[in-house]
């Protein structure tokens, strides 16, 4: 790979570099602490001038590996895990998108107290989601091939979210480094004896993992981009070298990005918190218009919004809410009807996070933010029906939660993931079982323990 750039084609290819612009996945509004702006690349966007430039296609495992290790370099340049993916044709090797990791931000230099520091935007924006979001965003109105015929390749194992975006889209999958703590593959057996029998079985038929020269023969499906060649030690542990240096610093900020409810104010009745309101509201409508007595028991009126977005939303199947410290209602959606791999927790999920780090990032109201607001695992989600035991979108949702929550949830609040109904699909038990052979985190970290709303 020498960097070289074709001139772009006036084809699908220009098509796809007006598109990604248009569905919201370009620019991160991070920088990379040079004041460059830190962007997805490849041929569905624009580059900085100064990354390094993207090829427009790859032509065997080593050059995959650099290409991701180049995108997870700028993840861990912006502040965020060092993870980064590429979308390509298996049977060309073009490069039509790619895509850091965007979970951690650096916020504005002006806002008082925070100054250069980082914070959370947005824990579903891992590199993988992203480009299954995009594709499944562009396939139509750009042409783009079936899924089966592209893969994403990655510089880590998928965690769970993405790996079950992944299989929910039909999108194959190529890994260079392994995660023992998160990865599908975390134990390296490829059998992927974590997801039930038919994400399982998808997983086997469409994730592969690169040869490293010279001891580590290709696992996985057969019939990936470039399974029969090798990529050198040197780009595997650049990957691997890139997620560790930066999950230490990213856990670090994490910590300090939730504040215990004590210290905080109620934004429902606090004079001053007008701003936070508003903020939410833009994203849904009837934040802040339900208040419970006791946020960890959900009650009717919480079921009542969830019933009622299932039912005006086309084709959904289930909906989430989540619920602050004080009672509010803050957001809530339900599964997308134009994105099967939306299930209504990461919608949710998302525009919680993204939210209140806009309110944290703008100097004007980074201190009500700071006293109102805190991390959702000091909150609740309450899901209308179970997660399907079983369903691929189900270990998308689980995975999502772990990445939301990160680590083990307060003494004080055990019970952040409720549901009101069992699963329209599957039993309890059932879910229970699939959640306690995901990998580490989800199992034993996190400790993913759905619990039936009381009453």
């Amino acid at each position: 790979m020498n960097g070289h750039r074709e001139p772009l084609r006036p084809t699908r290819r220009r098509v796809l570099q007006w598109g990604a612009l248009s569905v919201g996945v370009g620019a991160l509004s991070a920088c990379g602490g040079n004041g460059t702006s830190t962007q997805p690349t490849g041929a569905g966007a624009t580059e900085s001038s100064s990354a390094p430039s993207t090829p427009t296609s790859i032509a065997n495992a080593q050059q995959a590996a650099e290409l991701v290790a180049g995108v997870a370099s700028q993840a861990a340049d912006a502040g965020s895990y060092g993870i980064g993916g590429a979308l390509i044709v298996n049977a060309t090797g073009e490069v039509l998108q790619t895509m850091p990791n965007r979970v951690i931000e650096r916020v504005n230099p002006a806002s008082a107290g925070i100054a250069g520091e980082t914070f959370t935007s947005d824990p579903t924006a891992h590199g993988e989601r992203q480009l299954v979001y995009w594709y499944l965003a562009n396939r139509e109105s750009l042409g783009l091939p079936d899924a089966a015929q592209l893969t994403v390749v990655t510089s880590l194992d998928p965690c769970v979210m993405c790996t079950g975006a992944l299989l929910t889209a039909g999108l194959n999958a190529a890994t260079v480094s392994r995660d023992t703590f998160s990865g599908i593959n975390f134990n390296n057996t490829g059998t992927f004896a974590s997801l039930p029998s038919g994400p399982r079985e998808l997983a086997a038929g469409s994730f592969g993992y690169y040869a490293v020269d010279p001891n580590r023969a290709y696992q996985g499906a057969p019939g990936l981009p470039f399974a029969d060649t090798t990529m050198t030690r040197e780009v595997f542990e650049r990957c691997r070298n890139l997620y560790q240096d930066s999950a230490g610093k990213v856990r670090d900020t994490r910590k300090n990005t939730g504040t215990d409810p004590s210290d905080l104010r109620d934004p429902a009745t606090e004079p001053t918190a007008t701003p936070v309101i508003e903020a939410f509201r833009k994203v849904y409508p009837e934040a802040f218009n339900v208040k419970i007595a006791d946020f960890r028991t959900p009650d009717a009126q919480v079921r009542a919004v969830l019933e009622d977005l299932v039912a005006n939303t086309p084709g959904a199947a289930n909906a989430v809410a989540f619920i602050d410290p004080f009672g509010n209602l803050v957001v809530a959606a339900a599964d997308s009807p134009d994105n099967p791999a939306a299930p209504a927790f990461l919608p949710v999920a998302a525009n919680y996070s993204t939210t209140r780090f806009g309110l944290i990032n703008d100097p004007a109201t980074v201190q009500i933010a700071q006293q109102t607001l805190t991390s959702p695992k000091f909150g609740t989600f309450v899901f209308l029906y179970a997660p399907n035991p079983g369903d691929t979108t189900t270990v998308e949702t689980l995975g999502a939660y772990g990445s939301t929550v990160e680590g083990a949830l307060p003494q004080t609040n055990p019970s952040n993931f409720q549901f009101f109904n069992p699963p329209t699909s599957g039993t309890v038990d059932e879910l229970l079982a699939e959640i306690a052979v995901l990998p580490p985190l989800y199992s034993s970290l996190v400790e993913i323990s759905p619990q039936q709303v009381a009453g």
